[in-house]
């Protein structure tokens, strides 16, 4: 499994992915019918053609069809603002922007089910970490209340579901299950909110981790580097600064997230690690081996947890792998 990280989806076409996409459209089974035909209305009332999708399919588009979507309702050209009753001078939501946001209504509505349903599915889709950064956890918590003599407990939610390309822009894919990327708050609210990474399908699809070629983990390494020769090796934080070493344009994807900002206050682990290392060479490991009569890689595991963090998904899984190689 690959970190920073793709959503595990099964491959479509096979049976799993099937179930997945079934278990996600049973979410809507009530209102799918009302959804269907006031979007087909909407589609009526403002001539548009070249949206030919139902709301069925919307929902389960995959990446490449949704990033396809999204460019196709943007060129129709319908205004997402018009001037307030109230006050002309100032802007409102459009009508015709009202209307889809309640078709497709994701905030206050289905954001709750849809978290529910990644947290239900998490296990199956080794969703436990921010898919954009790896520096926080994707969980939930049970909060007590107490009644009288009895507790009963409600489960809150620590992270966000981003829509990769945004609702407030497209809400037509406000639902779709395809432009969900589980995420930190500060990757999704602080830094993202309805910025869009990338400029065009190619880059929406590449940089989409709910695509099946998403590969940031084998386009990125995060070194450890020298600002100067220090005094003391891996001591002195003031010596040292992080960096990603980028290829095939995912420097876009770093950037726009401030990795590299964020990462540098955590070198110090990268540090610690490499002086780990640098205590515990080849060498020296193979003679703790033979000492204990235990294999080579269970005493690199025991010192640098490597594989404890990849199969257990746990934050900064890749800097470790990245800093130990």
């Amino acid at each position: 499994m690959l970190t920073m990280k793709k959503i595990d989806y099964p491959l479509k076409g096979t049976a799993d992915h099937v179930k997945l996409t079934a278990d996600y459209m049973s979410l809507f089974a009530a209102n799918l019918a009302n959804m269907e035909s006031r979007w087909s209305q909407w589609k009526t009332d403002n001539h548009v053609t070249t949206i030919p999708e139902n709301v069925a399919g919307l929902l389960v588009a995959e990446v490449d069809k949704v990033a396809d979507i999204y460019n196709r309702f943007i060129a129709l050209g319908i205004p997402s603002t018009q001037p307030s009753a109230k006050n002309p001078s100032k802007t409102v939501r459009s009508d015709e922007f009202k209307e889809l946001d309640k078709i497709f209504a994701y905030t206050n509505k289905y954001d709750s089910i849809i978290a529910d349903f990644f947290m239900n599915h998490a296990a199956q889709l080794h969703i436990s970490t921010c898919h954009y950064c790896e520096m926080a956890y994707i969980n939930t918590y049970a909060r007590p209340k107490h009644h009288g003599s009895s507790t009963t407990y409600s489960s809150k939610q620590q992270f966000d579901v981003d829509h990769f390309l945004p609702k407030k822009i497209c809400p037509i894919i406000g639902l779709s299950l395809f432009n969900f990327v589980p995420s930190c708050q500060v990757c999704n609210s602080r830094i993202k909110s309805y910025k869009v990474l990338g400029s065009n399908k190619n880059e929406w699809e590449k940089f989409n981790p709910a695509n099946e070629t998403y590969d940031l983990d084998r386009n990125v390494t995060i070194r450890l580097r020298m600002w100067r020769r220090p005094s003391t090796t891996f001591r002195n934080p003031n010596d040292y600064y992080i960096h990603f070493r980028c290829k095939n344009g995912y420097r876009q994807a770093v950037d726009f997230f401030h990795l590299e900002e964020r990462y540098e206050f955590h070198k110090s682990e990268a540090m610690r690690l490499k002086l780990l290392k640098a205590k515990y060479p080849e060498s020296t490991i193979k003679k703790i081996s033979a000492l204990l009569c235990k294999p080579a890689s269970d005493i690199k595991e025991d010192l640098f947890h490597k594989k404890f963090l990849e199969k257990h998904d746990r934050c900064f899984a890749k800097l470790t792998r990245d800093i130990l190689k």
